[in-house]
Parts: C-alpha cells; structure tokens; sequence
C-alpha cells in the first residue's frame, strides 16, 4: 500500500513540475519576399516591401540601405497588409546603387535580417508606350504632350525636333514622370514665358506653313511624329490637335492642358 502511495505522489509532484515549465518559442523572425519598386529615375522614390513574421510578436522592423557604397542609413518600416511591411528609400541619383536589406527585432529582444537586395536608378529601359504629342499651336506657341497609356513615363531622356533637324534637338525633356491621362504643355521661348526651363521649348512654331515635329525616347526611337503636308500655306486660328479617333485635325477651340475638342477638318499628314 506504501508503494502504491508513493507512486502516486511522485506522479503528482511530476505532473505539478511539468505543470510549471513554459514550451520555449522561437524568438526571431522570419523575413521574406523582399521586393522593391522600380527606381526608373532620379526623382523616384523606392518602396521595399518584405513580409515579416514571428511567433513572439514583432518589435521594430528597419530599412538599412546604402548608396554607392557609402554609409548606412535607416528607415523605420511600418507594417502594411497580410503580414507584409514596408519602407521608402527616397529618390537618388541617376546611375546611383543602392544596396538594402531588412533588419527585424522581436519582442523577445532578437535580432534577424535579411538577404542583401541592391537596384541601379534609371537602369530599366523607360516604355513609352502611351505618349503621344496631342495638339500643336502656332498661334499661341504651345506644344502639347500627353500620356494615353496605364503607367506614368518618365520624360528626362526624351528629345524634341523640329523640321527634321535631327543634329539639335529643341527640347531635351523634363526630369519628371507623366501620369496616365495627364497632359505636359511646352511653350515656345519666343514668348519668353516665365515657367520651368524644362517647359520650354527653344524654337518657334508656325500656324500656317508645313511643318514637323518629332519626338525622340531615350533609346534613340522614336515615339511619336507630327509632319503636316500644308501646301497652300493657310494659317490656321485654332490648334493642330489629335480627335478622339487618334488622327489629326485642325480643331477651332484650343485645350493646353486638357482634352481636346474634335475638329471636322482633317490634316494632310506626310
């Protein structure tokens, strides 16, 4: 009987240490899917994304990056959806490297990082798929750009000509992105106009004579060409402009900045 007591009591002694220990959790993080967005140019700022996870709860998430090599630098990432977090390197020069990875600390006061990931700013090719020149004016000296595609285009590397003057450009672009359905009006500088260098163009521009415009991507193709086939030399009141349809025509009410308004007399284009 003794025995059988004592059996007992050292199951419940164990059954009362065992009772009293906590399972152990793992106290670091997992850091995963470390992506970030494309830097197409200098005045674009990066989002780096990482998914973060953790059994004990999660800290303080940070971005470390550096520049060409140079000293680290921190951002403080904020948590988004469906475990996922996220910090923006702001914008850095053209041709810049920029090498980052995510530093997670977790509740239980553990250190994790992740893989090295690195991008070049403006190393992927711009696709100007969308930009278009939408309507000219030689009355009031505009030329208008616009993007009809579904992602912003960065214009710094585009080229303006005129009159097929292919060996000086009259517009070097501007260091901005596009939006989709946005316009972009350049003036001519014989109006010495007071607004951005970059919103100017430095040549003049006719409303009643042939004349050609073209427009030039940073790969050296060419995106768009306006060449007007004007024999009879009529000068023109309104704007040279695109109709709905895409095709130009001589259209009576100027828009600079906005949608055009169909015309009913079509251009003669060569």
């Amino acid at each position: 009987m003794k025995k059988i007591l004592s059996i007992a009591l050292l199951a419940v002694l164990a059954l009362s240490f065992n009772s009293c220990v906590k399972d152990e959790m793992y106290p670091y993080a997992t850091v995963s899917d470390l992506t970030h967005t494309i830097a197409y140019s200098e005045v674009d700022n990066v989002t780096v994304s990482a998914k973060i996870s953790a059994l004990v709860g999660i800290q303080s998430a940070t971005l470390i990056y550096n520049v060409n090599g140079g000293a680290a630098q921190e951002v403080a990432m904020k948590a988004a959806n469906n475990g996922m977090w996220e910090g923006v390197i702001p914008a850095q020069a053209k041709g810049a490297k920029v090498e980052y990875l995510v530093k997670v600390i977790t509740d239980s006061n553990k250190e994790s990082t992740s893989a090295t990931n690195s991008y070049e700013v403006g190393k992927v090719p711009v696709d100007y798929t969308g930009l278009v020149l939408n309507e000219l004016n030689g009355n009031d000296k505009f030329i208008e750009l616009y993007n009809g595609g579904n992602h912003a285009i960065y214009l710094g590397d585009v080229k303006m000509y005129k009159d097929s003057n292919f060996d000086a450009s009259t517009w070097d672009g501007a260091p901005i992105n596009l939006e989709p359905g946005k316009y972009l009006v350049l003036q001519s500088e014989d109006l010495s106009p007071e607004c951005e260098p970059y919103l100017i163009f430095h040549s003049g521009l006719s409303a009643k004579k042939s004349v050609r415009i073209t427009i030039v991507g940073g790969d050296g193709k060419t995106i768009d060409d306006f060449n007007l086939n004007n024999d009879a030399g009529t000068k023109y009141a309104g704007s040279f402009g695109r109709n709905a349809d895409g095709k130009w025509y001589h259209q009576t009410t100027k828009t600079p900045g906005a949608a055009n308004v169909d015309g009913d007399e079509p251009l003669t284009m060569k």
